[in-house]
């Protein structure tokens, strides 16, 4: 579940600067503001797809979210398919494109299992898988306080899914799955640093539609009026947050706007109550605030350090 949601089609203008270059008190009231948006969209989408589950196969969700994604697409794709698909990478394109399908299909076939709030809160580990990945694949120096602030994120992970108790389920691990798969996809995408991020979102869209094609008529159901109005509610939702996500980090630091983000599990955690009526247990509460903590934590460290330059 690559993020993996303003600029639409065309340029936006940029967020105003100080005579610092640091963004001024108005582009960040704005950036912070649209942040906060991105988390409503996300977990509105999320809301969906999970009640969409309640009636059709994950498969079936997940192929319709990645199918009002390419029809948004579509005016890009006008101009020609083949300068939409124009990469100086596209063999990586077509892997991230896989990695973020097989992170909203785990994501999506863990809504079905668990609360919303639940699998929202775990994939907040995902920056830490970031940071791990870069190190690891990229080289990246990370300073042993950002190791420390992972180790206690994935503390937090480990107050929610609690392994070794009864409270411990298997489903738990998809969306600590789809975390990872989410995570490689941004990795990929920073291997391809001279592609166009519209390019990046068509491969997204297109690999993602076509992989699901060929799988969701071998448990197809068919959906009612009402599936199809919220799986295109879903799916606009989704659409709509990922491209105000990459305009508002494109133009503001992502130290200063990541900490934000985290209210997703608020609105999850909300939203989860007023659909299904389901509250997040103590043990998610606990562990979700060990995982903002430490995520907010990285984030300031970040952006001190990014001061000191």
């Amino acid at each position: 579940m690559e993020t993996q949601r303003s600029r639409s089609l065309r340029q936006a203008p940029d967020f105003p600067v100080g005579f610092n270059g640091e963004p001024d008190a108005r582009a960040t009231v704005l950036g912070i503001g649209v942040v906060i948006l991105t988390a409503v969209m996300w977990a509105a989408s999320d809301a969906s797809a999970q009640w969409l589950t309640k009636s059709l196969p994950p498969l079936e969700v997940t192929w319709m979210r990645y199918g009002v994604h390419v029809l948004i697409l579509f005016p890009w794709l006008r101009g020609g398919l083949r300068s939409a698909i124009h990469s100086q990478h596209p063999f990586k394109q077509v892997l991230r494109g896989a990695f973020s399908v097989l992170s909203a299909i785990t994501f999506i076939l863990g809504l079905t299992l668990i609360p919303i709030a639940d699998a929202t809160a775990i994939t907040f580990v995902a920056p830490f898988v970031i940071m791990g990945l870069a190190a690891l694949l990229l080289h990246e120096y990370v300073e042993p306080r950002r190791w420390i602030a992972a180790a206690v994120g994935l503390t937090g992970v480990v107050v929610i899914v609690q392994p070794g108790s009864d409270a411990f389920h298997w489903s738990a691990l998809l969306p600590l799955l789809a975390a990872i798969f989410g995570a490689s996809a941004i990795v990929m995408t920073r291997l391809m640093p001279n592609d166009d991020p519209k390019v990046t979102m068509v491969y997204t869209g297109i690999v993602g539609l076509t992989t699901l094609s060929f799988m969701v008529p071998f448990g197809w159901v068919m959906p009612s009026i009402e599936n199809l109005l919220v799986g295109v509610m879903m799916g606009i939702f989704g659409a709509a947050a990922n491209i105000l996500q990459i305009t508002v980090y494109r133009q503001l630091p992502a130290s200063l706007l990541a900490p934000f983000s985290y209210s997703q599990l608020v609105w999850a955690s909300l939203l989860g109550f007023a659909l299904f009526g389901v509250w997040p247990t103590v043990a998610t509460l606990i562990g979700a605030g060990i995982i903002a903590g430490s995520g907010v934590y990285a984030a300031w460290r970040e952006r001190k350090a990014a001061a000191m330059r």
